[in-house]
């Protein structure tokens, strides 16, 4: 039997699949009444996958349980699995629409989801699968259609398609789309949802129609790196307050609009038709901007390989000391087992190995902890690079960072907390993801109880968030002499200013709270900046800053009281203009 076609069959099966994975449909059970909308890309980058829920209570007040359980697999043949929950509080009458934001950076995964009270569940819903981890030339690009709109007849023509490799093609197959379409009204509320996607393109009329939570989020995740696309559409139409708009978004002559770290660009539909999706795409892909946009993996360092384990080396850690451990486990098992009952059969009181073995047991316990208190202490080590853009004139900023923790003794016995506004990707140690079980609780923050830090074991995760900042640098003239305010909230160990085309810097040190004189830089004067950053101080504007601060008010580690070791934050400020 030729087993050649049936193979094929097989292939073309698996990697024939929908733009859409998920479900969309309301269930009505227990006085509930829940939509759930998991439809979302079939293929996405690392990042995060958003579910909505629309749940209306129509009996008495109640407390129920969004849980999911997820798994995920790696083409290299590991796996691993995950727990997501959220505790709803809900009055008679009630009507609550959410999105939770899944972690998604397995090569595949799947979730189910289920709806609980009081320990049981109420209603269970399918399991959804889809492929995660894919490049930015793999990764899927949203588009919003409104289908009274000018671009619903268009729209689906723009979808670019998944090629089936020529060895797997049958006759009279087609390739599947890449790309997909949701109308305005399904949009998540939740900007991390959108970190898995290469772009987002809306109109004029389907940026009408969202929400503002829903537009907050959508330009929180332009903030945050990402290539949002305004088809026939302008700069006013989009954001009219020039109030809103940051210092240092500018336009060129293709009318791409820096925005924080990400992009806007302003496009023709007919362009789109004539030049196709992946075209207007590549205006965005700027390889000096990749280290700082989305998707995350777009980084070159993303695969980045540390030492020992640590995407950045923590100084004074060697990572996990192995041998002494092991030496320790050897001398255990031979004096509890060959020397120990040598001795007492010398002595004729084989009896007591019932008393001797639990005794030797405890003092290699002791052994042990006193080793690993001695030796690594119990408190968390880290190091960091964070990176932020700090808006003083619109009072925002946005944040990137790299951060490894390792954690001698014990791991947090509540795991790392972060705002559920900051994306987290949890690396691992080959920058592909960690295999650890996962554990989040997203009812007051996002709490991964599990997935990220374990005891002596190294610990990685990129950060990115966008919020509300009011630390600033107050800078102001008096005569030829430039006077300098911190109010970051953190020492800063080297400043460069540039105003009136001329650069400024720090004699010295400046602490939180303090205020200094700033002299003219003469020509050894000047920072280093990590590579993928380097291209900021290159075109430094009037009226902006690098500042590097011994630990970052904007950055969050998830745990308090982290001992930083070799870390560098660097903030990146417009001033705005002199009081």
């Amino acid at each position: 039997m030729n087993l050649r076609p049936v193979a094929c069959a097989l292939v073309f099966l698996f990697l024939c699949v929908p733009a859409f994975a998920g479900e969309y449909r309301t269930v009505e059970f227990e006085s509930l009444r829940v939509t759930l909308d998991s439809e979302w890309s079939m293929q996405t980058a690392p990042g995060y996958w958003p579910v909505r829920f629309d749940i209306t209570n129509l009996g008495e007040d109640r407390v129920i349980e969004i849980y999911g359980h997820g798994d995920r697999w790696w083409n290299t043949g590991t796996s691993g699995n995950s727990e997501i929950r959220q505790t709803l509080r809900l009055k008679r009458g009630d009507r609550l629409k959410l999105t939770l934001s899944i972690p998604a950076f397995g090569d595949n995964d799947s979730i189910v989801f289920q709806i609980r009270e009081r320990g049981r569940t109420l209603q269970a819903f399918t399991y959804t699968g889809y492929q995660s981890n894919k490049s930015l030339d793999e990764a899927a690009a949203l588009i919003v259609v409104d289908p009274t709109s000018t671009l619903g007849p268009v729209a689906a023509n723009w979808l670019r398609s998944v090629p089936i490799a020529s060895t797997y093609r049958m006759p009279g197959t087609a390739s599947t789309r890449l790309d997909f379409i949701l109308d305005p009204p399904r949009l998540p509320t939740d900007w991390l949802g959108y970190t898995s996607l290469r772009a987002v393109f809306i109109g004029t009329k389907e940026w009408s129609r969202l929400s503002g939570v829903q537009r907050e989020a959508l330009l929180t995740w332009t903030a945050s790196g990402g290539d949002l696309m305004f088809v026939d559409g302008d700069l006013n139409t989009l954001l009219p307050d020039p109030q809103t708009r940051p210092a240092g978004m500018t336009t060129d002559g293709n009318a791409l609009a820096r925005y924080y770290f990400g992009h806007i660009l302003f496009v023709k539909s007919e362009d789109i038709t004539t030049r196709g999706l992946a075209d207007v795409l590549s205006a965005t892909r700027i390889p000096e901007d990749s280290g700082r946009s989305l998707p995350a993996n777009r980084a070159p360092d993303w695969l980045r390989l540390g030492e020992n384990g640590f995407r950045l080396p923590i100084p004074g850690v060697e990572g996990v000391p192995a041998r002494s451990y092991m030496a320790i486990l050897v001398a255990f098992s031979v004096l509890i087992g060959p020397v120990n009952y040598a001795l007492l059969w010398r002595k004729k009181r084989q009896v007591l190995l019932v008393l001797t073995a639990p005794l030797i047991s405890v003092a290699f316990l002791v052994l042990l902890a006193g080793y690993a208190l001695l030796g690594e202490g119990i408190g968390i080590k880290g190091r960091a690079e964070s990176f932020t853009v700090l808006d003083q004139t619109t009072k925002h900023a946005a944040t990137r960072a790299t951060v490894s923790l390792y954690a001698a003794g014990m791991a947090p016995w509540n795991g790392l907390r972060f705002s559920r506004s900051t994306a987290i990707f949890p690396t691992g140690m080959d920058g592909t993801g960690s295999r650890e079980p996962e554990a989040i609780d997203l009812t007051e923050s996002q709490q991964f109880s599990s997935g990220i830090v374990r005891a002596r074991a190294p610990s990685n995760f990129e950060e990115i968030s966008y919020r509300l900042a009011r630390e600033r640098l107050s800078f102001s003239r008096t005569g030829g002499n430039i006077t300098v305010v911190n109010a970051l909230g953190a020492n800063v160990s080297n400043l460069m200013y540039r105003s009136g085309g001329n650069l400024y810097v720090l004699s010295a040190p400046l602490r939180a709270g303090e205020q200094a004189t700033m002299r003219a830089a003469g020509k050894g004067d000047s920072l280093a900046l990590p590579p993928k950053f380097q291209s900021i101080a290159a075109h430094q504007q009037d009226d902006t800053y690098l500042a590097y601060l011994d630990h970052s008010p904007f950055l969050e580690t998830g745990v308090p009281n982290v001992e930083e070791r070799g870390s560098r934050h660097i903030v990146f400020g417009y001033a705005g203009e002199e009081p």
